[in-house]
């Protein structure tokens, strides 16, 4: 241990120094405040002896400018004085002293203070050498947490989260994020919103969301629909989440061809649906995702008809379970009445659901993570979405075929579309004009199954009632369906610059007088609204919009349509 002695008189410190070197000590000595300095940062004592009064620099203003050097280490400094006064003796506490000692010197007092603050200094900066490797781990560890939510990050928002239609608001009560939001556009054309809720919080609840993103994105841009997406993720969270580890959650899907809203809730309880001057609920009916087994799973949706610029507002309970100072939550019931506040007015919803919960809570800390997501229902912006959504990638056509036929039990739990879809990726990486491809295919298949295998009449979709009602008897229709089937062929001629397909759906079912359609050289006519026939509304005036031509058998169970696509279209 290497000892500073700080003393004007000669005789102290040559006493001082023959005691410590006797002792075992290292010892090096300065005559005033100044000289104590300069040896204190060439030679880097392990304790200081220090006088009060000396010439050029007395030891109160040199202990205070040695402290000062001294942040990362402790220096014990032991007061050298003659002195009793007890003002004299706290200004040696004041300046940073440790301990002092009064003269003439005890060889022995000495010596057990010395060991005494020798002790103290290995502790204190054994200490000081803890919390600096903690900071270094604290600082290593929050570098890998950020790596890890950009990662994250990355993984659950390759959809269209940041879309000027949707407003969101997540405040997680740590880094990572046990809520979870999803969006993506389908190529049919629609958005598929997931709000979620993982029990706990944190890291380990966040772990979830990833074979949760993967089913959501892959599915939702195979085309498939909500309830094909809800049972698979029910699955496959069953799977591998541990037991007591589940996600409450509500998939929603804006269907803006037949502009509906579908949506299944599985233990959310703040989704409703803005409409005109109306405030929907959207009833969660479902136990959490990852319980039940596939068996005991319900994958039924709820529809219900929207209009332009209708809103979508979403939460988790942590809105619900935020606390003022009171102690008291922000309930269901206030929640209710912040949506209809504003019901006649332009006010930004979403923005004053936000302005009423800090109004209640006034900065109260977090008791659970906190997302708000309210999604406009903007036809011409969705339609934007997909259109952007849609890719094109270089490759050398080619001739290929492929048919497909539906019996009528395998109709009734595959949906073809997605699946026709997948087929073109893996043959042509036909990503292109995917959201056209997946409308006509989709209008097809409904036409083949709704009014050649069910026998269901369009017309009666004319009001809100028939509409549900519409739903309603397909649903059980199919439930019931015992017979027929469906063939799908596609077929692809290669030309210079992509190729045109040949897409044939023919059912079983009794057909209808093609006559009736009135055809114009199959342009884009819509079909005459006051026809008793009204076979498939605007969807047949859909697929020839994007048809080169449409053409049906005599019977009418079947038709041959021929897209023409190219892989430079923009």
């Amino acid at each position: 241990m290497k000892i500073l002695i700080v003393d004007d008189d000669t005789t102290n410190r040559l006493v001082l120094s023959a005691y410590l070197k006797k002792d075992g000590y290292t010892v090096v000595a300065a005559k005033n405040g100044v000289e104590a300095i300069e040896l204190f940062q060439l030679e880097e004592p392990d304790l200081i002896l220090m006088d009060v009064m000396m010439p050029v620099m007395d030891g109160y203003e040199a202990t205070i400018k040695i402290k000062s050097m001294t942040t990362d280490k402790f220096i014990p400094i032991i007061f050298l004085t003659a002195m009793t006064d007890e003002k004299a003796l706290s200004r040696c506490v004041e300046v940073g002293g440790d301990d002092f000692l009064t003269k003439p010197y005890n060889r022995v007092i000495l010596k057990a203070k010395i060991d005494a603050l020798e002790r103290v200094s290995q502790l204190y900066n054994t200490v000081y050498e803890q919390k600096r490797e903690l900071i270094s781990h604290q600082i290593n560890e929050a570098k890998e947490h950020e790596v890890a939510r950009k990662v994250f990050d990355s993984i659950l928002n390759p959809g269209c989260l940041s879309s000027d239609n949707i407003q969101l608001h997540l405040s997680p009560m740590s880094l990572f994020n046990g809520d979870v939001v999803l969006a993506a556009v389908k190529p049919t054309g629609g958005l598929h919103i997931l709000f979620g809720d993982f029990t706990g919080h944190g890291l380990a609840a966040s772990l979830g969301a990833l074979p949760l993103s993967d089913v959501f994105y892959s599915m939702t841009a195979k085309g498939y629909s909500i309830s094909d997406i809800v049972r698979e993720v029910n699955r496959k969270l069953k799977q591998q989440l541990p037991t007591g580890m589940f996600l409450a959650a509500c998939l929603v899907e804006i269907d803006i061809i037949n502009m509906v809203l579908k949506y299944w809730n599985g233990a959310i309880p703040g989704a409703f649906l803005h409409k005109g001057n109306s405030i929907i609920e959207l009833k969660s009916k479902n136990l959490p995702l990852g319980i039940l087994d596939d068996s005991g799973f319900s994958d039924k949706v709820d529809i219900i008809e929207i209009h332009d610029y209708d809103r979508v507002i979403l939460s988790t309970d942590g809105i619900l379970e935020a606390e003022n100072s009171e102690g008291k939550m922000f309930g269901a019931e206030r929640f209710t009445e912040c949506l209809h506040d504003k019901l006649d007015s332009d006010v930004d919803l979403f923005q004053h659901i936000l302005n009423v919960l800090d109004d209640f809570t006034q900065e109260q800390e977090q008791t659970d993570d906190v997302t708000l997501g309210v999604i406009t229902c903007d036809i011409n912006y969705i339609n934007q979405l997909v259109s952007q959504k849609s890719a094109f990638k270089k490759f050398v056509p080619t001739h290929w075929k492929f048919d497909l036929y539906f019996f009528y039990d395998a109709i009734k739990s595959i949906d073809p579309v997605p699946l026709i879809n997948q087929i073109l990726s893996e043959i042509q990486g036909h990503q292109v004009q995917q959201d056209k491809l997946s409308m006509i295919l989709t209008e097809l298949f409904c036409n083949s199954l709704d009014h050649g295998l069910l026998g269901l009449d369009s017309s009666v979709k004319s009001t809100p009632e028939g509409f549900m009602q519409f739903y309603a008897d397909k649903e059980s229709r199919l439930n019931e369906l015992d017979s027929g089937s469906i063939f799908i062929s596609v077929k692809n001629e290669p030309h210079e610059t992509g190729g045109n397909l040949t897409i044939v759906f023919e059912d079983s079912g009794k057909g209808f007088d093609v006559s009736k359609i009135e055809d114009n050289n199959a342009s884009q006519t819509a079909i005459d609204e006051s026809s008793p026939l009204k076979f498939s509304g605007r969807g047949i005036s859909l697929i020839r919009n994007y048809c080169q031509s449409v053409t049906y058998n005599d019977t009418g169970n079947r038709i041959e349509c021929i897209y023409s696509w190219t892989n430079n279209e923009t």
